[in-house]
């Protein structure tokens, strides 16, 4: 990224896969967390909320720290840092193994906010990625002595050759 991308980016503004950061703050965990689970994005840390660029002393060990951040999710994520001046440019991919947690908790990305989610959030979230198949879904409705066909079982276990005694 080059200072005329950055310029443009500050121009855009905070938004769905944008973020501004002023500090290294505690919460560039869920930032990350809830971008990985969305589509991705970029935080930017020296800038205000209002696009100003304050800029920050970008050192080996703020680097190492937020690289620790991500290593700490569950499962680990791979990040890419850059600096363009004196801000940090955070590239945060989309997820391959959603859903993602910080410290326990689950994170997605709504417009220009990144919020917590609750329990019927995180098991929709584990359905949309196929983490929830139909075959290990209980069938409240299934009754074994009028569904299944005592005739239709036998069929089935001598034409596969298995044995009704285990």
């Amino acid at each position: 990224m080059d200072k005329k991308e950055l310029e443009f980016l500050l121009k855009e503004g905070e938004g769905y896969n944008l973020e501004f950061k002023e500090s290294d703050s505690s919460d560039l965990a869920k930032e990350i967390c809830a971008f990985a689970n969305a589509t991705g994005g970029k935080i930017l840390v020296g800038v205000t909320d209002k696009g100003e660029v304050r800029g920050i002393g970008i050192t080996n060990r703020l680097k190492s720290q937020i690289t620790d951040i991500t290593r700490n999710f569950d499962p680990k994520l791979e990040i890419s840092l850059e600096e363009v001046g004196n801000v940090l440019v955070i590239k945060v991919p989309e997820g391959k193994n959603k859903p993602y947690s910080a410290s326990g908790k689950f994170f997605m990305r709504y417009g220009p906010n990144s919020q917590q989610l609750g329990r019927d959030e995180i098991r929709e979230l584990f359905n949309k990625e196929g983490l929830i198949t139909f075959d290990i879904k209980p069938n409240p409705a299934f009754q074994i002595d009028k569904d299944l066909s005592q005739k239709a079982y036998d069929t089935f276990l001598r034409l596969t050759k298995i044995s009704p005694i285990l």
